[in-house]
């Protein structure tokens, strides 16, 4: 029974983080449209670069010093949110807010973090951040081609990445326990008390980018499959897992649940099941002409027919 009030805690701030989170990248996908470079086409490739970098980017962040994780959180949330949002804000507004938020989260980190309520007041404004953070990327990824197979064979590795780095070498546990109390936390969260109940930035991007790239692929019944499985399965499942077995309890008796574990084969099943039905994909060119209003061309010129005068 001990377990349960965290469990439930975790629950409830795993399923909202996880289906706001859906929601405002769907509303962005369907409202703004980011401006990109033209550097191609998303591949199967660019899925290996990114599963390398996001394996190795976690032992960096154990190794790096203070200082050096702080600069570099700050010049990555600058770089997601001032190119996810310039096409709703502009210029100087944007780089305003970018300021005020990344500086009062500085800030809060070392001045409210002794009272429960100054942890609140953080975890609130630091949710923020990374919420807008995962929007800005899930939507520059699947915008700039990022399918639903890609984002589902992705979520698949992961699966067996977070098993390893959880379970056999407990990385996720020592980012868990460097990131906490520090500026630019990656995760949502939220305290009661002495528990603090959090997701981290990763599953909420692995579970925005698979309801986006399932709405653009498919439509609005694919997207809504896709949110109750990443609410289920990414954030009911995993945080109601210590019920069951005390396998994801640390030294510190810290909840570490692999997510993706969870997720990543149900996400892929799916995939294929969505493709089974519907067929292939929509590009996003495609995504584009049956969504968006098209501008009706303008009708040529004819002569017009001029009666002639009626005879008596």
């Amino acid at each position: 029974m001990e377990l349960l009030y965290p469990t439930v805690f975790e629950l409830i701030v795993a399923v909202t983080a996880t289906l706001v989170t859906n929601v405002l990248a769907l509303l962005y996908l369907r409202r703004t449209r980011i401006e990109r470079p033209p550097i191609g086409t998303f591949n199967g490739r660019d899925i290996v670069v990114l599963s390398c970098f996001l394996v190795t980017l976690p032992l960096l962040y154990v190794v790096l010093p203070q200082w050096a994780l702080t600069g570099f959180l700050v010049l990555t949330f600058t770089s997601a949110l001032s190119i996810g949002y310039r096409p709703l804000v502009s210029g100087g507004r944007l780089w305003l807010g970018i300021g005020l938020l990344l500086g009062l989260n500085i800030w809060m980190t070392r001045t409210l973090l002794g009272t429960v309520l100054g942890w609140q007041i953080y975890w609130v404004e630091n949710s923020i951040i990374v919420v807008l953070g995962a929007v800005a990327v899930a939507n520059l990824y699947v915008q700039g081609g990022m399918r639903l197979k890609h984002v589902a064979s992705f979520a698949l590795g992961l699966a067996a990445y977070d098993i390893i780095f959880t379970l056999k070498w407990p990385i996720t546990n020592k980012l868990a326990e460097r990131f906490l109390g520090f500026p630019l936390d990656p995760s949502v969260a939220f305290r009661m008390g002495v528990y603090n109940a959090s997701i981290g930035i990763g599953d909420l991007l692995v579970y925005a980018l698979f309801v986006i790239a399932a709405y653009k692929a498919y439509g609005r019944v694919a997207s809504s499959i896709a949110m109750a499985l990443t609410a289920v399965f990414g954030a009911a499942v995993p945080a109601l897992a210590p019920l069951a077995t005390q396998a994801f309890l640390d030294a510190r008796t810290d909840l570490i649940v692999p997510a993706q574990s969870a997720f990543g084969p149900v996400a892929f099943l799916c995939y294929l099941w969505m493709r089974h039905r519907w067929g292939p994909e929509r590009t996003m060119r495609q995504f584009l002409e049956s969504t968006e209003p098209q501008t009706a061309a303008e009708p040529a010129s004819t002569p017009v027919a001029i009666p002639e005068p009626a005879t008596a």
